[in-house]
């Protein structure tokens, strides 16, 4: 018992005639009294004060004073320890975290044994202490306080809003994203063909969506955290374009729109009246030419953009991003036309066409060299194929190929023309750089096994220059194989190409898919030539 109060315990039975013992805790410590019986003895077992000892807190004590005690049973107060210390009740654990970026919040109540009662005012004192002001939860923080033990997110800051980059937005279509359509049947519109995009004097081009300088947000302390602001740019304003009410672009003239280094320019379209010929000597310019007659033998037209001829190309050279010609193109086994996307005609005779994209003829194809990067359609009127040599990366397709003569006439597929000539032209520039490499190292190595401190300056001089050029040597031929490697897989891609023909193939036509070769020696009709199993499959036509 704490303080001054008085225990008695009797040992035994309940008889106020048996001996017993008292304990006393006091300020001047812990005192035991043996209750003598009438012989001077006492029964008391020292077990039992033990026991009730440490029942009242007091675990240090003389034992041997004890026993001693109950040995004289005089009756006499014995000291056998100290007042025990009183150990103060711990205060609950209320712990309150951030996280590194001060955004949230969390609380957890943690129950000590025997420590003091938990309240509500002492949990929001600590909330308070910790400099959280902003984004509070009170039911997060009563959850916390009616479940100890449990970690709880209780105040989340506000996150800033970013700002937006600048954008510009376009008030047109390019006519690079535009194709000529494929009907339904798989047949080509040749009179919408979608290849030129003009405007007019004053048109709207685009405008500037201009950036935005964010929201700013705040932390659960209270402070600010700045938003990063959106990035700015420049207007993409090119030749004869100008600005209006700071973020708008308009046209100053009308014209065909070209993007050139992703700015935005209005070309004049060039038009010429009549033939290309003596006078009006070759024409070159920068955007789209439109010919309202042919060009003749000899002249030349090469544009930038697309180019537009109302007559014929007779033994001339076109080049542009679109050929279009109306009539058709009579080679005359002399210049050619080559586009970087696609060339559209009536009929092409004699002639050598290149285009990186599609070859559209509505007529006829006659004994000439054309390669295409993707597809030859010709399936007008006749659609007919014949003679010379047809390369395209994916499909050939006419109505009939070859002649009942049995005309010479090579299909290939599979193979886009324009990457197999660089492939070749890669390994063949490759194989010049390995020898210079080589021959490279040779000298390097025999400079390096002389002594370092006495090599004259002028072939320390050789050295570096011979140590740099290792370095440029081995960086081209990795580069080359990079491509080579590129190529390879386009070249992988390509092997699904097709040959079909919707009427008829004669013999004399020569199949080549990929690698595969295959000479057509009976008739074929409504049919389709695919590779597969590695070798060339006939099929029907669809």
């Amino acid at each position: 018992m704490i303080g001054d109060e008085h225990v008695e315990v009797q040992d035994g039975q309940k008889n106020d005639k048996i001996p017993g013992f008292s304990i006393d805790i006091n300020d001047s410590g812990v005192f035991v009294k043996i209750h003598s019986i009438e012989d001077g003895a006492s029964s008391v077992n020292e077990i039992a004060i033990f026991e009730q000892l440490n029942k009242q807190g007091v675990t240090e004590y003389n034992r041997s004073l004890i026993i001693a005690a109950i040995k004289a049973a005089d009756e006499q107060p014995v000291k056998v320890a100290e007042k025990p210390k009183v150990e103060p009740q711990p205060d609950p654990e209320i712990q309150v975290n951030l996280t590194r970026d001060k955004m949230e919040a969390t609380l957890e109540i943690v129950l000590p044994p025997r420590c003091t009662p938990l309240t509500l005012e002492s949990v929001l004192e600590k909330i308070k202490a910790s400099g959280i002001v902003f984004g509070i939860d009170d039911k997060a923080i009563q959850q916390a306080y009616e479940s100890p033990g449990t970690r709880v997110t209780f105040a989340c800051g506000q996150q800033p809003i970013h700002g937006t980059n600048a954008q510009i937005k376009h008030h047109f279509i390019l006519a690079a994203k535009s194709r000529p359509q494929e009907m339904e049947d798989g047949s080509v519109d040749f009179k919408n063909l979608n290849l030129f995009t003009t405007v007019q004097q004053g048109d709207i081009l685009a405008e500037k969506i201009p950036a935005t300088p964010g929201i700013a947000g705040m932390d659960v302390l209270g402070n600010n955290v700045i938003a990063k602001p959106g990035k700015d740019m420049l207007l993409p304003i090119g030749k004869n374009v100008s600005v209006v009410d700071t973020n708008t672009i308009v046209a100053d003239i009308a014209g065909q729109i070209l993007m050139i280094n992703k700015k935005i320019n209005v070309m004049p379209i060039i038009e010429i009246k009549e033939d290309v010929d003596v006078s009006t000597g070759n024409i070159e310019f920068i955007g789209n030419v439109t010919i309202r007659g042919s060009v003749q033998p000899g002249f030349s037209v090469k544009a930038e953009g697309n180019v537009e001829i109302f007559g014929t190309v007779s033994g001339g050279i076109v080049e542009g991003k679109n050929v279009v010609i109306k009539m058709g193109i009579q080679g005359m086994h002399r210049g050619y036309v080559k586009a970087k996307e696609n060339v559209v005609a009536k009929f092409i005779e004699n002639a050598t066409v290149h285009a990186g994209v599609d070859i559209l003829v509505s007529d006829v194809i006659l004994h000439s060299r054309i390669t295409a990067g993707k597809k030859i359609l010709v399936e007008g009127r006749r659609g007919l194929i014949t003679g010379g040599t047809i390369m395209a990366g994916e499909e050939i397709r006419a109505k009939v190929i070859g002649t009942q003569m049995s005309t010479s006439t090579e299909l290939e597929v599979g193979v886009n023309p324009s990457l197999r000539e660089e492939y070749q032209h890669i390994r063949r520039e490759m194989k010049k750089v390995e020898i210079n490499l080589e021959q490279a190292q040779k000298a390097l190595s025999i400079l390096r096994s002389m002594d370092q401190h006495t090599i004259p300056p002028e072939k320390r001089e050789m050295l570096l220059k011979l140590t740099k050029a290792q370095f440029h040597l081995v960086g081209q031929v990795e580069t080359m194989r990079t491509r080579m490697v590129v190529i390879e897989g386009e070249f992988e891609e390509m092997r699904t190409g097709r040959i079909k023909v919707a009427d008829i193939m004669y013999p004399g036509v020569k199949v080549v898919i990929g690698t595969l070769v295959k000479p057509i020696r009976d008739i074929l009709k409504f049919s389709s030539l695919y590779a597969e199993d590695g070798e060339i499959k006939i099929g029907t036509f669809k």
